[in-house]
């Protein structure tokens, strides 16, 4: 008999997007199909897309009873987070990236070892991070790593606003972050990042908008092997 599904009890999915059509996890509609089903409640907050992303979700939210879908002008990172915190009804957020993964059978069923580790009634739970180029090759860990947390009291700042420093338990969940090779990577930061405060934000500069946009969206094959 197969396994009943897992379910994270009193926990909501919030992301922000904006472009995400196509990325190298699969895009917008295979980020909310591997994830929305395992969590209470998704708030999915976009932030401006020109891409489609907006109508792809606007269909997903009609299929998914628990998905929640809202708009929110890109003024910087730590704002939409906070935004989409204040529209979950749960007392944890589980903050993920649309280019980013938790599986539910391969490698191994993530929600189960969520679920298992959340009986600990902690306040903060960490992930370590698996960065995946095509070539299989695993890059630097990720620095931010507080991504399932108490609601209550929780307010991200600045204008990037990803990394939230507190101390708390090991979720023993290795979140998959797919990327192109490294030269996009580097165009991101180059064109996209390093210019946020000056010129993105200012201009309301869509990703979409920016030189090496299509490099650094490329599917990446190997999220095929995940599932």
């Amino acid at each position: 008999m197969e396994n009943k599904k897992v379910v994270l009890p009193d926990v909501s999915l919030c992301a922000i997007v904006r472009d995400e059509k196509v990325n190298p996890a699969g895009g917008i509609k295979r980020f909310v199909e591997s994830h929305v089903p395992y969590v209470e409640e998704a708030v999915i907050v976009d932030t401006g897309s020109i891409d489609g992303t907006r109508e792809v979700l606007e269909e997903l939210e009609l299929k998914c009873k628990n998905l929640k879908v809202y708009d929110r002008k890109f003024i910087g990172f730590a704002d939409a987070r906070n935004f989409s915190l204040s529209k979950a009804n749960t007392k944890y957020a589980l903050v993920l990236d649309a280019d980013e993964l938790l599986t539910h059978k391969t490698p191994f069923n993530d929600w189960k070892i969520i679920k298992n580790v959340l009986e600990k009634k902690g306040e903060v739970y960490h992930f370590s991070f698996n960065h995946i180029l095509p070539s299989g090759q695993l890059i630097e860990p990720g620095e931010w790593k507080e991504r399932l947390f108490k609601i209550e009291g929780t307010q991200f700042s600045g204008i990037c606003g990803e990394r939230h420093y507190r101390r708390g338990l090991e979720s023993g969940v290795s979140i998959k972050h797919f990327l192109q090779s490294k030269i996009p990577k580097v165009l991101k930061w180059e064109n996209f990042y390093n210019k946020l405060e000056d010129e993105i934000i200012k201009k309301n500069i869509s990703p979409s908008q920016v030189d090496g946009f299509n490099e650094w969206k490329e599917y990446n094959p190997r999220r095929d092997l995940y599932e």
